[in-house]
C-alpha cells in the first residue's frame, strides 16, 4: 500500500486493549460464537495490561433481592440523578451472573462467600481477586483459539461504506505499520488519566481519541476528576490519609467540612468514602495561609490493621481466608520501596505533607444498551465508556471511590459487549479498505517521526498534567478558571500538533499527548457547559444543583471543521422511577 507497504491482518472482531474488559469481552465473543475469529492487541503486555492488576482486587456485587435498594441509593447520592437508570439497575441486576460468567473465564475469588458490607447503609458486598487475574484469563483464552498480539498501538479505525472496517496501528517495537481489517472493533483500552498517579499512569485515553476522530459521541467528559490523596514523600497513594489530616496551625482537616465562607460545596457522592471536595478542602486551607497539609503518619494505622491488610495487604498478612499470595507480594514491595524508604529520608516527623492527587477516571464514550457506540461496528467495555454510558451519574467511575465497581462494571460492559459484536457481524461481508483513506492515516500516524522540530511529548505531558492538577481548575472550578484553562488547552492543542518523535517508543507517547489534551478540552468545556454543582462537578459561581435546565448529559463530537461541537442528550426523567424531590417535567 502505497510508500507504508503495512503489514495486513484480518480478523473477524479486533479487541484493542488487553486488560480486565478486552479479555473479557474476547472471552464473551467466544462464548457468543466459538467459530468467531477474535484477536486482542495491546500497547503493554498480555497478563499486564491495564490498570486493573495494580489496585486493590476489590470486586463489589448486590446480594440478590437488594438490587432496587441499589439503584435508589446510587441514584439519589452517589450519581446525584444524572444516572441512565436503565443502564443502572441493568448492571445492579446482573453482579452475581456476571461473577459466574467471570469465574469461567478464569477468575479465582477470595471470600465471595464471606464477603463483608462496603457501605453502612446500602447491601453492598466486596470480595477480592488476586493481581495475577489477568495472566489466568489470558492463558483461559488461548484455550478457546483466542488471539492476541503485544506492543501493538492502535492509533485510527478505518471505516469504510459508513462502518468500522479496521484500524491503523503500529510496533512499538520497530515502528512497523499494520492494517487490522475486522467486521467490528471493541475498545477496551481504558480511560484518561493524564499520566498523573503512577497506579493510573497506564491510562492515557488513546482509545477514546481514535473514536473521537472516527465521528463517535462522547458524554459527560466533565466529570473526569477523581481526587485522591497523595504522599509527596513517596508518590504513591496515603491510604485513609483523609482521616489524619492536618493544616500547618495544627487544626484538623476534615473532608466533610468546608472552611471557604460562602463556597460552592457538596459532599453527598462518596458513601463509605469521601466525595468530589476532598481536593477542594484542602486548597482551602492552603489559601488561608495554613497549609501545607499534613498526613499524621503515627495516627493512621491503615497498613496495621486487619481492615487494612484484607483490602490492600501493605503490612503484615490477611488471614488465611483473605490472603491473596499476588497482591501480598506487590503491595509489600510498594510499602517496603515507596512508602517506608521514602518517609526514612523524612523521619525527624510524623507529619508527612499530602496533596490532592488528580487521578481523573474520564471515560466519555458513549455506549447504548448493547455497549454500541453511534458509529457502525464500534463497540466498548469497561473504563472507556463508563461515564459515557452515564450509569454511574454525576461522578467519575468507579463512581465516587467506594470500592469494587470498577472491576466488575468491566466484565459485566464486556459480557454485554462481546455478544452484540458476534451479533452485528453475523452474515456481515468484507468490506474492502480504500488505499487511500487508510494511507492518509498513516500519513497522521507517523507525522510526528517526520518532523525534524516541533516540541516535544515530555514538554506537552508536563503542561498538560501541571493543568489537570491545579486544584482551581479541575476540582473547584469557577468560569474565570476554566476559561483560563482553556487558553492554556488551545496553546497545547497548537503544540500537539507540532509535536515530533524521534522513536515508536516516542511515537507512542505523542499519540498519548493528542488524547491527553484533547480530553482535557472535552472536560473542561464540559465544566464550563454545566452551570451548576452535581456530584464531583463543583462550581464555586453556581452554588447550587440545578433540576431546572442542568438535567442533561452533554455531549461532544468532532465538527466538520474538525473543532469540538458541544450538545445535549435530554435525560427521560419522567419516566425514571427516581426524581429529584419537586421535579417537575
Amino acid at each position: 500500500m502505497g510508500k507504508y507497504n503495512p503489514i495486513t491482518i484480518d480478523t473477524d472482531i479486533l479487541v484493542v486493549g488487553h486488560g480486565i474488559a478486552g479479555l473479557a469481552s474476547a472471552h464473551a465473543v467466544k462464548d457468543a460464537n466459538p467459530d468467531i475469529r477474535v484477536l486482542a492487541v495491546d500497547k503493554g503486555s498480555l497478563g499486564f495490561g491495564g490498570k486493573a492488576n495494580k489496585g486493590g482486587g476489590h470486586v463489589s456485587f448486590i446480594p440478590k433481592g437488594n438490587e432496587e435498594q441499589y439503584v435508589e441509593y446510587h441514584t439519589r447520592n452517589l450519581g446525584d440523578y444524572l444516572n441512565d437508570q436503565d443502564a443502572l439497575r441493568r448492571y445492579a441486576s446482573s453482579t452475581i451472573k456476571t461473577m459466574d460468567k467471570w469465574a469461567a473465564w478464569g477468575a479465582e475469588f477470595v471470600g465471595r462467600d464471606i464477603a463483608f458490607n462496603a457501605h453502612p447503609v446500602i447491601p453492598w458486598k466486596v470480595s477480592m481477586v488476586d493481581a495475577d487475574v489477568l495472566i489466568k484469563m489470558a492463558e483461559k483464552a488461548k484455550t478457546r483459539g483466542i488471539e492476541f498480539m503485544d506492543k501493538i498501538c492502535v492509533v485510527d479505525l478505518v471505516l469504510a461504506e459508513g462502518r468500522v472496517a479496521g484500524a491503523t496501528a503500529f510496533s512499538l517495537l520497530d515502528g512497523a505499520p499494520y492494517i487490522f481489517k475486522a467486521k467490528a472493533v471493541i475498545l477496551a483500552n481504558g480511560n484518561q488519566n493524564w499520566g498523573i498517579m503512577k497506579m493510573w499512569s497506564s491510562g492515557r485515553g488513546e482509545g477514546i481519541a481514535t473514536a473521537y476522530r472516527a465521528g463517535a459521541k462522547m458524554r459527560n467528559a466533565e466529570f473526569g476528576s477523581f481526587v485522591n490523596i497523595v504522599s509527596l514523600d513517596h508518590g504513591h497513594v496515603s491510604y485513609e490519609a483523609e482521616n489524619f489530616m492536618y493544616n500547618a496551625a495544627g487544626e484538623k482537616v476534615d473532608p466533610g467540612m468546608p472552611v471557604l465562607e460562602g463556597a460552592a460545596f457538596t459532599n453527598a457522592c462518596g458513601g463509605a468514602d469521601i466525595g468530589g471536595a476532598i481536593g477542594m478542602v484542602m486548597y482551602s486551607h492552603v489559601l488561608q495561609g495554613k497549609g501545607p497539609i499534613y498526613e499524621n503518619h503515627a495516627e493512621n494505622d491503615f497498613p496495621y490493621n486487619p481492615f487494612g491488610q484484607i483490602i490492600f495487604p501493605m503490612h503484615g498478612q490477611a488471614p488465611p481466608e483473605w490472603y491473596r499470595p499476588v497482591t501480598h507480594k506487590f503491595a509489600h514491595h510498594l510499602f517496603d520501596k515507596n512508602k517506608e524508604g521514602a518517609y526514612a529520608k523524612n523521619s525527624e516527623t510524623d507529619l508527612k505533607v499530602v496533596e490532592p492527587g488528580v487521578v481523573g477516571e474520564c471515560s466519555p464514550l458513549y455506549g447504548d444498551e448493547n455497549m454500541a457506540s453511534d458509529v457502525k461496528g464500534l463497540f466498548s467495555a469497561g473504563d472507556i465508556s463508563a461515564n459515557g454510558t452515564a450509569w454511574s451519574g454525576a461522578v467519575p467511575t468507579p463512581p465516587a471511590r467506594n470500592r469494587g465497581s470498577g472491576l466488575l462494571y468491566a466484565v459485566y460492559t464486556a459480557s454485554v459487549a462481546g455478544p452484540a459484536a458476534a451479533a452485528y457481524i453475523e452474515g456481515l461481508g468484507d468490506v474492502a479498505i480504500k488505499e487511500a483513506h487508510a494511507e492518509k492515516l498513516l500519513d497522521e500516524l507517523y507525522a510526528p517521526l517526520d518532523r525534524m522540530e516541533g516540541t516535544t511529548t515530555g514538554e506537552i505531558e508536563t503542561r498538560i498534567r501541571d493543568l489537570m492538577q491545579y486544584v482551581p481548575y479541575t476540582n473547584f472550578k469557577k468560569e474565570g478558571r476554566l476559561l483560563e484553562a482553556l487558553r492554556e488547552v488551545e496553546k497545547l492543542k497548537g503544540e500537539v500538533a507540532k509535536i515530533i518523535a524521534a522513536d515508536a517508543h516516542g511515537l507512542a507517547k505523542a499519540h498519548a499527548c493528542r488524547a491527553m489534551v484533547l480530553c482535557a478540552e472535552m472536560f473542561f468545556k464540559g465544566s464550563l457547559e454545566r452551570k451548576e454543582t452535581r456530584g464531583w462537578q463543583i462550581r464555586e459561581d453556581y452554588p447550587a444543583r440545578d433540576d431546572k435546565s442542568m438535567l442533561k448529559w452533554i455531549t461532544y463530537r468532532k465538527g466538520e471543521n474538525g473543532e469540538m461541537v458541544l450538545g445535549a442528550d435530554p435525560i427521560p426523567m419522567e419516566r425514571y422511577k427516581y426524581q429529584p424531590e419537586g421535579y417537575e417535567k
